[in-house]
C-alpha cells in the first residue's frame, strides 16, 4: 500500500469516527465515555496521518 493510499484510508476511518461521535451526541442520553474513547481514537489517527504527510513533504495539513 502506498503512503498516500494509507493516508486516504486513515482519513476515511476518521470520517467514520466523526460520524459515530455526532450520532452518539444526538442520542437522548449520550455515552460520554464512548464519545471520549472515539475522540481519542480519532486523535491517534490524525497524528498518524500527520506523520505520513510530513514524510510526503506536506507539512501543513489543515483538516481537523
Amino acid at each position: 500500500m502506498s503512503i498516500q493510499a494509507h493516508i486516504d484510508s486513515l482519513a476515511e476511518k476518521r470520517s467514520l469516527l466523526k460520524q459515530q461521535i455526532a450520532e452518539e451526541l444526538l442520542r437522548p442520553m449520550p455515552d460520554f465515555s464512548a464519545i471520549h474513547a472515539l475522540k481519542a481514537h480519532n486523535l491517534k489517527l490524525k497524528e498518524e496521518m500527520q506523520r505520513y504527510l510530513i514524510m510526503l513533504g506536506k507539512k501543513n495539513y489543515a483538516s481537523s
